[in-house]
Formats: structure tokens, C-alpha cells, sequence
């Protein structure tokens, strides 16, 4: 997935199809075909810069105090760069599928400046299915009315969540350390095609199930199954993109008992049946 802003610095992608020409004012949108590999470059712009993944599955690397950090984007990933950062990465395929990406620039000015937010491994529901929309609208050549709507509520909404004033106790929520998140989102992707209880996840980490639930949820933002949901359709997503399973088959592969109940849930997570996802 290349981190290059549409109008600020392409990077090593190749722009397939942009926003330009529909009159939209709140956002900037572009796709990009990317390589399966690239050296260290740098991402920088002067708006808010948001990448979502796609297709394909790559390891992203970010160098940070002098060493590379990495984890591994899939499709619905996302990637939050701040108006003025520059950031130093690199990545390289994981899977055959090829790797596309949408980039979105964005006026931060839209929700009265939005401070320092890189969230590049944060979840956010809300975040996720704007996104989406906005692809929707992309391909589409939805009118400004419809996408700069999308564009000023994910603006607004980022700066929310960003200056959301803490709790008025001064209490620190309990929250799982890195390590425990990764064995614990391990065991959900090694039993993705299967039911996995709380009990479960709780036994990884060694607590119980109640204090799982909490912690979980002040660590990553979401409750577990909520959670395990977005990795099962993440993993359907990689399916419907890199292999020829019907979506009868992909189902059951991504621990879902029918197709219809696939089907209904990636529409709400990626705002389009699997079928039109697909195309």
C-alpha cells in the first residue's frame, strides 16, 4: 500500500483513477496500483493523509528512534498520517494478490484543525466505513454534495476523538500490553473458521473472563467479538479478492454458517455485498 498523498508526493504506486474533475472540496481522493516492494521513502503532507488497504496483504515497516517497526496490513487496514509529519517506511508483499490502495486527503481545517493523530493500528468503526464510502463514491463519481458530507463528518470526527477530554476521575483504564494483543489476535486468526469463547481468550492472557472483557476493550477499542468480526471479514475480503471460492465457500472459511450471514455482515462492515466487492 503506498503512503503517498494524491496531490502531494506519489510515491512508487501507480495512480489508477482520481477525484479530480467531480468538484469535490472537502477530500481528495486517488487509487493506486502498488509494487510488492519497495525501498525506505518518505511520507509527508500538509493535510490529513489517509490510506486504506485494499487488496492484498504486505508487511508495512516504519522507522521510529532509529529502528523499523512492522506489522501486517490487509484489506480495511488503515493508515492515519497529520498534517506536517513526515514519516520514514518501506513494505513488502505478503500474498500473490496484488496490492491497491485508496488515498484520501483531507482539509483538516474542516473541523477547525485537527492536532497530532496518527492512529495507524487504531480501529474505529466509524473511521472503517467512511472509508469504504468514500471508495463507494469514488468509483461511482459520487457528486460533492454526497462525498464532501462523508469528508467533513470522518474529519470532525477524528478531531473528537482526539481531543475527547479524559475521565473526570483521573483513573487509568486497565489496558493490555502489545504482546498479549498479538497472542491473543494470533489464537483469533489460527481459529478464525471456528466458534472461540471469551473464556478462551481470557485463558491467553490469564485473567478472567470480566476483566478480559474490560481490558480488551480499553486496549484496542472494541469488544472481542467485535473484534474476531473485523478479522473474519478482513480474511473474507483477501478470499473474494485472491481466489475463485464462491462466497458459499468463502462463508464457512471465515466462520460464518451461511452466506447470507457473510454476506450481511461484510456489507455492514464494507458498505457492498461480497459479489460487487469482488468485482
Amino acid at each position: 500500500m503506498a503512503i503517498a498523498a494524491p496531490s502531494a508526493h506519489d510515491g512508487p504506486g501507480q495512480r489508477l483513477e482520481t477525484s479530480t474533475g467531480l468538484g469535490w472540496r472537502t477530500v481528495q481522493a486517488a487509487r493506486y496500483s502498488d509494487p510488492p516492494a519497495t525501498a525506505e521513502f518518505c511520507v509527508e503532507s500538509n493535510q490529513l493523509f489517509i490510506v486504506l488497504a485494499t487488496s492484498g496483504q504486505y508487511r508495512l515497516e516504519h522507522r521510529s528512534r532509529g529502528k523499523w517497526h512492522g506489522e501486517v496490513r490487509r484489506p480495511g487496514s488503515i493508515c492515519i498520517v497529520s498534517p506536517g509529519r513526515h514519516n520514514l517506511i518501506r513494505w513488502r508483499s505478503a500474498s500473490n494478490t496484488p496490492l491497491r490502495s485508496l488515498h484520501l486527503l483531507l482539509d483538516p481545517a474542516a473541523a477547525g484543525g485537527v492536532p497530532a493523530l496518527d492512529r495507524a493500528n487504531e480501529y474505529d468503526p466509524f473511521v472503517a466505513a467512511s472509508t469504504w464510502a468514500l471508495a463507494g463514491a469514488l468509483d461511482s463519481g459520487a457528486p460533492a454534495l454526497y462525498a464532501d458530507a462523508i469528508a467533513q463528518a470522518l474529519v470532525t470526527h477524528l478531531a473528537w476523538r482526539t481531543r475527547r477530554p479524559a475521565r473526570r476521575d483521573g483513573a487509568q483504564l486497565p489496558s493490555l500490553s502489545p504482546r498479549q494483543v498479538d497472542r491473543i489476535t494470533e489464537y483469533m486468526r489460527a481459529k478464525i473458521a471456528e466458534n472461540v469463547t471469551i473464556e478462551e481468550l481470557a485463558a491467553i492472557v490469564n485473567v478472567s473472563k470480566f476483566h478480559f472483557i474490560r481490558v480488551f476493550g480499553s486496549t484496542t477499542g472494541l469488544t472481542p467479538y467485535r473484534y474476531l468480526r473485523r478479522m473474519r471479514l478482513q480474511a473474507g475480503a483477501e478470499l473474494l479478492h485472491g481466489t475463485s471460492y464462491s462466497v458459499a465457500q468463502i462463508a464457512p472459511m471465515c466462520g460464518y454458517r451461511s452466506a447470507r450471514q457473510f454476506a450481511t455482515a461484510f456489507r455492514t462492515e464494507y458498505g457492498r455485498s461480497p459479489t460487487d466487492y469482488r468485482r
